[in-house]
Formats: C-alpha cells, sequence, structure tokens
C-alpha cells in the first residue's frame, strides 16, 4: 500500500440541491454501503456523474482510501474507502 495524495474523480449519482450550484450526491463505498452529501457544483462533473475526491491511500484489494470535499450525512469522516473500479483518473 501506498500513500499518494492525488486528486481524482468518484463515481456517484448526482441531483440538484435545495439551494443554487449545491447538489445531492450519493455514492458507494467499500463499508458504509451508501452515503451522501451535497456538493458545491465546483467539485462535480455533473454530465458525467463523477465528483472530485483526493485519493489518500492506495488500498490492496480493500478499496482506495478517499477524502471527499464535504462530510456525509451517514457517517462522521470525510475519509472513506470506496471500490477502485468507482475512481476516474481525468
Amino acid at each position: 500500500m501506498s500513500a499518494v495524495q492525488t486528486n481524482a474523480w468518484l463515481k456517484c449519482s448526482i441531483e440538484p440541491g435545495m439551494l443554487p450550484g449545491e447538489y445531492a450526491v450519493a455514492m458507494e463505498t467499500v463499508s458504509d454501503g451508501t452515503i451522501s452529501l451535497f456538493a458545491p457544483a465546483d467539485k462535480l462533473i455533473i454530465n458525467e456523474n463523477l465528483m472530485s475526491v483526493q485519493k489518500l491511500h492506495d488500498g490492496n484489494g480493500s478499496g482506495v482510501l478517499v477524502r471527499l470535499p464535504a462530510q456525509p450525512f451517514e457517517i462522521s469522516s470525510q475519509n472513506v474507502r470506496v471500490p477502485q473500479a468507482n475512481l476516474v483518473n481525468k
């Protein structure tokens, strides 16, 4: 495993939020199931269903540790493990 701290794009579902420029985002994690948060438009590629994340640590089969741009509602940390297949490098 290696520490990386690079930017990546996470596949997710994106819906308009309650406020202008805000979007409701849901994504799959390795151990917490589906989680959701509100993210600003500048962290998203809306038409491709992608959200910018910071990749913190490559996993070895246990998912990749990423830092989300905001805290999700379901858990108390912005750092989550997501499936490698859900990350896109752009």
